[in-house]
């Protein structure tokens, strides 16, 4: 069965021992709340890890006016941009404010994240990393335990490290070693116990 945001929230669900649903605008609790934070969450996870599905590459606008000091152009950020990766170069230096990527490139092009919305196209591991991320975040208001809010906080983080690695195998190499986010819940660095055999 094709994967679909109710089939997404149900894995969550399930990971919580919380009843499932047949529809995002049910009634239930377990539904309005899922409703209340998927699209968040869907985005936050998005912009947690370089997804390969989910990667576009496009010409970027020029606007006509130049930032008032530090770069000497800027671009508008593509309108379905959740995470910019990077311009022509991997070593183009770029700053986004607001809905402006400033720079010194000219005839600047950019990699970046784009805002998937339809669940057919999700990656495998993105869907376990987001259905954990879900779970976390509806944990207190599902099953008011902090306990399971931690487990599932552990989960994603594990889904995360699979994924990195899953992306890697194809035809890209992200940099798992010193993520700080990792590194202050202690599970980064091939001297983690993850990485050990």
């Amino acid at each position: 069965m094709a994967i679909s945001e109710v089939k997404i929230c149900n894995l969550a669900l399930r990971k919580l021992g919380a009843r499932l649903i047949e529809s995002l605008s049910d009634s239930s609790q377990e539904a309005v709340t899922c409703n209340l934070f998927y699209e968040q969450v869907r985005d936050a996870v998005l912009r947690d890890h370089p997804w390969n599905f989910a990667a576009s590459r496009c010409r970027l606008a020029k606007l006509a006016q130049a930032p008032a000091f530090g770069f000497s152009f800027q671009y508008q950020v593509p309108v379905d941009c959740i995470h910019l990766r990077q311009l022509n170069r991997s070593d183009d230096e770029f700053v986004v404010e607001g809905d402006k990527i400033l720079t010194n490139v000219d005839s600047a092009f950019a990699i970046y994240t784009g805002k998937v919305t339809n669940p057919v196209l999700f990656d495998s591991s993105f869907v376990m990393a987001f259905a954990a991320r879900l779970a976390a975040e509806i944990a207190d208001d599902i099953t008011g335990s902090s306990t399971k809010a931690r487990e599932m906080w552990t989960l994603y983080l594990n889904a995360m490290q699979s994924a990195r690695l899953a992306d890697s195998a194809e035809g890209r190499e992200d940099e798992i070693l010193n993520d700080p986010w990792l590194e202050a819940r202690g599970i980064s660095g091939i001297d983690s116990p993850v990485w050990r055999a």
